[in-house]
């Protein structure tokens, strides 16, 4: 669940803006249903070939102690990764992202150090090995990265924003150390290719339909290579 589906003062969505227009996620459950448990759970997983794909809602309460921070670590801590050796991440507002925003209460930056202080341990414990995210209008790739830093081992993150809106510009003059490639200059689409061992993250331009960012993670042992 992103801003445009549930934000709006005095709903229970947990950052009060105006970006939903009054329709605090109604038609998005009613007309979208999601694989959960229960119609009104904050997040779910479901797999793909070989692929769990666990999503979170950035518009419900994440915070330690909360009941999404707990379903979240259930669900993380289930995974069978003998059946399914690869783990992607997904929410609407970005954990890493380049950008200025960093205004209170829900800028991207603000919002982002909060999943970061509440939920990157637990996405480093599980060996998530793909964390992916939109909100901002562009594409962004970090390299392996835990507490701001590339780190062996973590998760790569991908902001994949970049479908179609009017892209968004407001990126840092000198781009974070963590970021490794980032377009607001062109719409386009992300594809992954898998295998048991192997797994192919590429950007393509819509323009040239060509692909212009691509990272490859290979299985090592019980952790992955970055290649």
């Amino acid at each position: 669940i992103g801003n445009h589906d549930s934000d709006y003062p005095h709903s229970h969505s947990y950052f009060s803006g105006t970006d939903s227009g009054g329709e605090c996620d109604i038609p998005y459950l009613k007309r979208f249903p999601m694989p959960r448990p229960t119609p009104y759970m904050d997040c779910y997983a479901y797999d793909v070939g070989n692929v769990h794909i666990i999503v979170m809602s950035t518009e419900h309460d994440f915070t330690k102690g909360s009941s999404q921070y707990h379903h979240i670590q259930d669900l993380l801590l289930n995974v069978n990764r003998t059946q399914t050796p690869w783990l992607i991440f997904v929410g609407h507002r970005p954990m890493y992202c380049d950008n200025v925003d960093y205004h209170d209460p829900s800028g991207v930056q603000t919002v982002g150090r909060m999943l970061r202080d509440n939920l990157e341990p637990l996405l480093m414990e599980s060996k998530v090995n793909l964390a992916l995210w939109g909100h901002h209008h562009s594409y962004q790739r970090t390299c392996p990265v835990y507490k701001e830093k590339c780190t062996k081992g973590a998760p790569i993150h991908a902001v994949i924003g970049m479908a179609g809106h009017i892209l968004s510009k407001d990126t840092n003059p000198t781009k974070p150390d963590w970021i490794e490639y980032v377009d607001v200059e062109h719409f386009g689409y992300t594809r992954i290719t898998t295998t048991s061992s192997t797994l192919v993250f590429e950007y393509v331009r819509d323009d040239d339909e060509k692909v212009h960012d691509s990272v490859v993670l290979q299985k090592c042992s019980d952790d992955y290579c970055y290649l």
